[in-house]
C-alpha cells in the first residue's frame, strides 16, 4: 500500500498523509485539510469497487452539497498504475460521537439529519449506482447459503437467515417506486460530529434503495429501545416517513449484508456462533414467521 499512497500524493500534488482506518477503503488525512481514499478493500471483504460505482459516489456527493448538505464534497479522482482508483475529497474538521455525547438529543439531531439526507437525495439520479432492491436481496440468500455451506454452520440456522431473506426480498419488490438514493452504511462510525451538529460521512456503499434501509441499519447500531425511539422520533419530525412494515425489513437487511461482508471473517471467530444463535432468535426467526421487530419501539412513537 505505500507504492500506492506514494503514488496518489504524487498524482494530486500532495505532500505528506495520515493513516486514518482501512476497512471497503485506506482513508488518509493528506497536507491537513483533505480526506484521500485508496479504493481497495482490508483483505477478506467483499467489496465491488467498479469505477462507474465510485462516479456515481462522487456524483451524488456533489449533488448533496449543492442541496446544502454539509458532506464532503470531492475534489478529484485518479487511476492509480495498477488499476486501483483514489479520490480527494474536503475535509470535515470535527470527531466521532463518543458514548457520552449520545444523549437523546444527540439521537434525535441523527435522525433528522437522516431525513434531511433522504429529503436532499430524492431528485438524484444516476444509471450507474447500486441497487437494493429485491434482486440484491435475492442475492443475498445465495451468497448467505454459500457461507453457511463454506464454514459448515448450523444448517437450521441458516435455513432462517436464508427465509428471512426471502422475506426482505417480498417487501422490497412491492415497494421499488418508493426507492431514494440511500447511504447504505450508515452507523455512528460513519457519523461526524462538527460544530454545526451530526453529519454523514464515506458514502462509500451508497446506492438505490428504501429509505427504511438507511433508517434501519442506523437503529440497528444502536442497543436500547429509548435510542431507536429518540432517532426514529427525530426522523418523523423533520419530515421522514416512517414505514414499519418496511423498517423491519431495512433493519434485518443491514445485519444480513453485515453477515455477507464479513463472510470469510466473522465465521472464524469465537463469538461468531453464539452471536449467530442470537440473532437467529431474536431478529431473523421473528421476520421470517411474518412477527413485527420494531413495533413496540414505534408504537411508543405513535406511529403505525
Amino acid at each position: 500500500m505505500n507504492g500506492l499512497l506514494r503514488e496518489a500524493l504524487y498524482a494530486f500534488g500532495l505532500t505528506q498523509a495520515e493513516f486514518i482506518q482501512q476497512h471497503e477503503n485506506a482513508v488518509y488525512r493528506a497536507d491537513d485539510k483533505y480526506l484521500l481514499r485508496i479504493h481497495k478493500a482490508a483483505e477478506g471483504l467483499h467489496v465491488d469497487h467498479d469505477p462507474a460505482l465510485r462516479q456515481a459516489e462522487l456524483a451524488l456527493l456533489t449533488h448533496l452539497a449543492d442541496a446544502g448538505m454539509n458532506v464532503q464534497r470531492p475534489i478529484a479522482q485518479f487511476t492509480l498504475s495498477d488499476g486501483t482508483q483514489t479520490t480527494l475529497l474536503t475535509w470535515l474538521e470535527g470527531h466521532h460521537i463518543t458514548e457520552a455525547a449520545f444523549t437523546t438529543d444527540m439521537q434525535r439531531q441523527i435522525g433528522a439529519m437522516t431525513a434531511r439526507l433522504h429529503q436532499a437525495a430524492a431528485g438524484f439520479r444516476h444509471d450507474a449506482m447500486r441497487r437494493y432492491d429485491a434482486a440484491h436481496a435475492a442475492r443475498l440468500v445465495s451468497a448467505l447459503r454459500q457461507m453457511g455451506e463454506r464454514h459448515h454452520l448450523n444448517t437450521d440456522e441458516i435455513a432462517v437467515v436464508c427465509e428471512a431473506a426471502r422475506v426482505i426480498e417480498d417487501q422490497l419488490g412491492k415497494a421499488d417506486g418508493e426507492f431514494i438514493p440511500i447511504h447504505c452504511d450508515l452507523s455512528q462510525s460513519n457519523i461526524l460530529l462538527i460544530e454545526s451538529g451530526p453529519v454523514p460521512i464515506d458514502f462509500s456503499l451508497c446506492g438505490i434503495g428504501h429509505p427504511m434501509h438507511d433508517l434501519g441499519i442506523l437503529l440497528g447500531n444502536t442497543s436500547t429501545q429509548a435510542q431507536r425511539k429518540a432517532i426514529a422520533d427525530g426522523y418523523a419530525a423533520a419530515g421522514g416517513r416512517i414505514e414499519l412494515p418496511l423498517l423491519d425489513a431495512g433493519y434485518t437487511l443491514g445485519l444480513l449484508e453485515a453477515l455477507d461482508f464479513h463472510a470469510n471473517v466473522w465465521p472464524k471467530e469465537p463469538w461468531f456462533a453464539p452471536r449467530l444463535t442470537r440473532w437467529v432468535d431474536e431478529q431473523l426467526r421473528p421476520l421470517a414467521e411474518g412477527k413485527s421487530i420494531l413495533n413496540e419501539d414505534m408504537f411508543l412513537l405513535n406511529i403505525k
